[in-house]
């Protein structure tokens, strides 16, 4: 009988212990941190630019920055962003008003810092040379630069037709000589430039 009271005793100190425990604890279950924070991706970033979705129609992503072109009746251009940690952050844009008397192609290039800024002018930059083309015979597009010669990428988009070339360099210097437009048989039909 002694052996069970003391059974009972030994349970009794226990239970309270635990129960005071529960009490100083303040009764809290242990919660742990939300670690899976959603990824913004560059679709999301730059609904920040406060333009329709539906005049975004190209994108394209590199390693630490993205782009993407946009246009409407008016405007068209290019949105920057940069890579975070949780995603795409929209860095701003570039726009060009849509020209009533068209040329054949206009020219225009659009530059950003790579991440967050700094304040002592240092790290890399993205470069994209781009513009419409309101010629339907325009087929390729050839830019010229200090170190090289290469061809643009070209987009046909609702009855629109644009190029653009991303930079090799990253330090935001780059320039552009040349601007060559050309046929489908290889034939140049205009240049700028030089």
């Amino acid at each position: 009988m002694k052996a069970i009271k003391q059974g009972g005793f030994l349970l009794f100190a226990i239970g309270s212990f635990y129960l005071m425990l529960m009490l100083v604890s303040g009764c809290s279950p242990i919660v742990e941190e939300d670690t899976n924070t959603q990824f913004k991706t560059v679709q999301e970033a730059a609904l920040e630019s406060e333009l329709a979705a539906a005049d975004v129609f190209h994108t394209e992503e590199l390693s630490e920055t993205a782009f993407a072109f946009y246009q409407s009746q008016e405007r068209y251009g290019i949105l920057h962003f940069s890579l975070k940690e949780d995603g795409w952050d929209y860095q701003g844009s570039s726009g060009h008003a849509t020209e009533g008397d068209r040329k054949p192609f206009s020219f225009s290039q659009s530059t950003w810092h790579k991440g967050d800024a700094s304040t002592d002018h240092e790290g890399s930059y993205t470069t994209v040379f781009f513009g419409e083309m309101s010629d339907p015979e325009i087929k390729k597009m050839t830019i010229d630069y200090r170190d090289g010669k290469r061809d643009a990428n070209l987009i046909r988009t609702n009855g629109r037709a644009y190029w653009y070339l991303v930079s090799e360099q990253d330090d935001g210097t780059e320039g552009v000589d040349t601007v060559s437009a050309y046929s489908a048989e290889g034939e140049l039909l205009y240049r700028r430039g030089e």
